[in-house]
């Protein structure tokens, strides 16, 4: 996930600047993380709203093809592990051709919802 998020984060970070620096959630952070990553592979924008920030699908909205094609690259996931600081966790994913990937989330009224940042 790391190419993934990388390609992602990188145009977030593009988007900060040109932006001007401008539902559901998950029942944990490694469901919401795993929902997340199929809503992107699927390029599903109501999946994705379910289980991320507002600003994270607003960001996926605008580069998130980019990270649907990568996503093929990965394959299934096929391990976890989970870490949870209070409202704030990492979720390490590890997909089929042995990358691993880090999502970060944090707790928005009791649920988990993805946080990509710049």
């Amino acid at each position: 996930m790391k190419k993934i998020l990388k390609g992602v984060l990188i145009a977030v970070a593009a988007a900060s600047l040109v932006l001007g620096m401008a539902g559901c959630g998950g029942s944990s952070p490694t469901v919401a993380a795993k929902a997340f990553m199929a809503a992107v592979e699927k390029g599903d924008a109501k999946a994705m709203e379910k289980v991320a920030t507002k600003d994270t699908v607003m960001l996926m909205g605008m580069f998130g093809e980019k990270a649907a094609d990568s996503m093929k690259e990965y394959g299934k996931i096929t391990g976890t592990t989970e870490k949870i600081d209070g409202d704030e966790a990492t979720v390490s994913l590890t997909f089929e051709n042995g990358e691993t990937e880090e999502v970060t989330l944090i707790k928005e009224n009791g649920k988990w919802l993805v946080n990509i940042s710049k």
